[in-house]
């Protein structure tokens, strides 16, 4: 479920007071950063889960993970997701905050329902090699145009936030 646009949440803070808004949104929930990054031809990049991940396995996904107690803000929380995912050989430059969603997904590994409100960034990778950091949470990296990938393949988190992006950035 889409929640805003285009409104910077700097951090857990500013978050639950703007989900105030929201009565849909569970009280618990955890919170992921995403960075919908875009190569030097306009290409997704999307990861493939791994056997590790605690939920739809071998799916495509974006880059990103969750924020920790210990980040200072959003955007540091998705610096050092980025860095633990691709490595610190790729530099992907963070732009806009692009949506705020809500899903509930089912944890394999907990057998529970997680709560998740996910902020999505923009990015864009200026330079170097993405490399795989995890490499039994990440099978490797894919790349698509805006209307090329096969939904089936994504993740339901990814699904929505690439149906996001392409009305957002396609052409």
């Amino acid at each position: 479920m889409e929640l805003f646009f285009s409104k910077e949440i700097k951090n857990k803070t500013e978050l639950k007071e703007a989900l105030k808004e929201y009565p849909d949104v569970a009280d618990t929930y955890e919170v992921a950063v995403i960075v919908c990054a875009f190569d030097a031809e306009n290409r997704i990049i999307f990861q493939r889960r791994g056997p590790a991940c605690r939920d739809e396995r071998f799916k495509l996904e974006t880059i990103g993970g969750r924020v920790k107690e210990t980040d200072s803000d959003f955007r540091a929380a998705l610096e050092r997701e980025i860095v633990e995912e691709v490595g610190n050989e790729a530099d992907i430059k963070i732009g806009e905050l692009a949506a705020v969603t809500y899903a509930t997904t089912f944890d394999e590994r907990s057998q529970a329902e997680q709560n998740w409100v996910y902020l999505l960034y923009k990015g864009e990778l200026k330079s170097g090699n993405l490399r795989i950091a995890e490499p039994d949470k990440n099978l490797g990296y894919e790349r698509y145009q805006i209307g090329e990938v096969d939904e089936k393949e994504l993740s339901s988190g990814a699904r929505e936030l690439y149906r996001i992006v392409s009305r957002k950035y396609g052409k």
